[in-house]
């Protein structure tokens, strides 16, 4: 059995270390979309209550009373920076995907003997 190159074994390595910054982006995009989902079930059951009506929200172990308005501008707020940072981390996983992708042919043409595209 041939020795695998040094470079190889380096590409190899880098390979499983974006592999698993993928799947944590994966995670985090994931858990963030979860939280999204509860902002607009939050927003969907404050739409149903009068202007009037006593709504609260819970602040770590409390309970605090607050306005309609001011539930919804909070909500509507952290919906759009979630949604932000879920278009961020979904760019990020392309861009890695995409490297991940030229890593693996570099890796393949090195193991199959041929020079690596860019290599010199």
């Amino acid at each position: 059995m041939e020795k695998i190159s040094p470079e190889a074994q380096k590409l190899f390595v880098q390979l499983q270390q974006q592999q698993k910054q993928l799947q944590a982006m994966d995670l985090q995009r994931q858990s963030l979309s979860y939280q999204k989902i509860e902002i607009e079930k939050a927003l969907e059951e404050l739409k149903k209550c009068d202007e009037n009506e006593e709504v609260f929200k819970i602040v770590g172990p409390v309970l605090i009373k607050s306005t309609k308005k001011k539930l919804e501008e909070e909500l509507t707020e952290l919906k759009n920076k979630i949604e932000k940072s879920i278009e961020m981390i979904s760019e990020s996983e392309k861009r890695l995907g995409e490297k991940m992708d030229s890593n693996q042919q570099k890796l393949q043409e090195m193991l199959s003997g041929k020079q690596p595209v860019g290599a010199g």
